[in-house]
């Protein structure tokens, strides 16, 4: 994979270059000497960093814009940093950009990549490891949430990633229509039936409805079920041939072929979901908990309060949800150790109490670290804001994992997007085909 990515950043190594210096990618930079002295922080000559991120509308780009230009009046005023930020795109195309910028010798400084794409850039040998940097400066990784600790790129005491906008996924509903029946939220699969089917109103209001994210929400079924959608060791999908991914896929069908449970949209399944959500047209949605304050703001707006809990699970004694979403990493190829320290030095401030509190606040993004639970700011938004603190809850109690990291993981989760795309929104075929359609096509890869 890695070799593939390679040829094929190579081949568009012009039309990338001039398309990236179109859009203000390459910022001009204030090339310092190679002088930090890492124990104090950064102390070289006036810099510039340039941080590329994957979050360009709304409120997530409000809050890349007050992280940067808060540290730059702050910090990075007292330091001599400036950080400028360019908007990239998706993780896909930030993987893609960044490999090529590095093959071109524009290397950006900070960049976000999706926690399923770090590995590439490992393979690449061009991440920083960050954990010298952390001893050096006193920063401690512990105080990053249990989940956090080993994620990829993180093992054996390195630190090549921190967690920025990471995601769990909950059940959202309609408060209003379920205290309205009296309902209490459900905590089991069993109950989320019985919940979604209660509220289900013919030709008026659908139960529930679930996107086509394989990786991310079904996914968690399979571990609460005991087992896997990738092994430990990347090279097979244990679901595949324990039934689990069958259980799963068939149960999924049922709920359609029920009538309850809405088919998702073919074309824009998350557009689709949210806007009858909003509507009242749908009752229940399982989405990421990056969506809270929009799914917020929309019920307000509508006239209605939403509801949020923890991810239903299969078995009350394993609540498994995946944590999904992006990482801060400081490339190291092509940039000086002065620069490598100034990166740290907003990263540093990214993790923040404060910082991580505003991003919360104004996403519903994880609060990923320990002593943000503590902070006066946290403490008083969940006070007034307590379905904030469902994920932060679901993360702490260890119900949050991230995939194995697997050079397959991509080729496996769009297999599975193709057969349940045929399987729910189609449904051109049943269970059982699906499965057979992503063993087939997993083959050529699992072997």
């Amino acid at each position: 994979m890695k070799r593939h990515i390679g040829k094929k950043a190579g081949m568009i190594l012009a039309a990338g270059i001039m398309a990236l210096s179109q859009t203000g990618a390459f910022a001009v930079t204030v090339m310092a000497e190679d002088t930090a002295e890492t124990a104090g922080g950064y102390t070289g000559d006036p810099i510039t960093i340039n941080f590329w991120h994957t979050r360009g509308s709304g409120s997530n780009y409000e809050v890349v814009q007050h992280e940067v230009e808060t540290f730059n009046e702050t910090i990075g005023k007292e330091k001599g940093i400036t950080v400028q930020e360019t908007y990239i795109g998706d993780y896909n195309e930030m993987l893609s950009k960044t490999q090529l910028a590095i093959q071109s010798g524009e290397s950006p400084q900070v960049v976000v990549s999706g926690n399923t794409f770090v590995n590439y850039l490992l393979e690449d040998g061009v991440l920083a490891d960050m954990a010298p940097l952390a001893e050096e400066t006193g920063w401690d990784r512990n105080n990053l949430l249990d989940p956090f600790q080993d994620i990829n790129g993180n093992t054996d005491g390195t630190l090549y990633t921190v967690p920025y906008i990471r995601s769990t996924p909950l059940f959202y509903y309609n408060k209003t229509m379920a205290d309205a029946k009296g309902l209490t939220e459900p905590t089991t699969i069993e109950e989320m039936e019985e919940f979604c089917k209660a509220l289900y109103e013919d030709g008026s209001v659908s139960g529930l409805c679930i996107g086509n994210d394989f990786g991310y929400l079904q996914a968690c079924h399979l571990y609460q079920l005991g087992s896997a959608f990738v092994s430990e060791d990347g090279n097979s999908c244990p679901a595949l041939d324990d039934g689990t991914m069958l259980q799963v896929l068939s149960d999924w069908r049922r709920w359609v072929d029920e009538g309850w449970c809405e088919p998702f949209d073919a074309t824009d399944a998350g557009t689709v979901m949210i806007e009858e959500f909003t509507q009242q047209k749908l009752a229940c949605l399982i989405n990421s908990s990056g969506s809270l304050s929009q799914l917020m703001q929309n019920a307000k707006d509508a006239g209605f309060e939403l509801g949020a809990c923890q991810y239903p699970t299969y078995n009350e004694d394993d609540r498994t949800a995946m944590i999904g979403g992006g990482n801060i990493c400081i490339v190291s190829e092509g940039n000086t150790d002065d620069q490598i320290m100034a990166s740290w030095e907003f990263v540093q401030f990214l993790m923040s109490d404060e910082e991580v509190t505003y991003n919360t606040e104004m996403t519903g993004y994880l609060p990923i670290t320990k002593s943000v639970a503590e902070y006066e700011g946290m403490e008083e938004f969940w006070n007034e804001n307590p379905l904030y603190k469902v994920a932060y809850d679901q993360a702490q109690t260890g119900h949050c994992q991230e995939q194995p990291y697997s050079p397959h993981l991509q080729d496996l989760t769009q297999a599975c997007w193709d057969a349940v795309s045929l399987l729910i929104a189609d449904q051109s075929i049943d269970a059982e085909q699906a499965v057979e359609q992503i063993k087939a096509e997993s083959e050529s890869y699992f072997g």
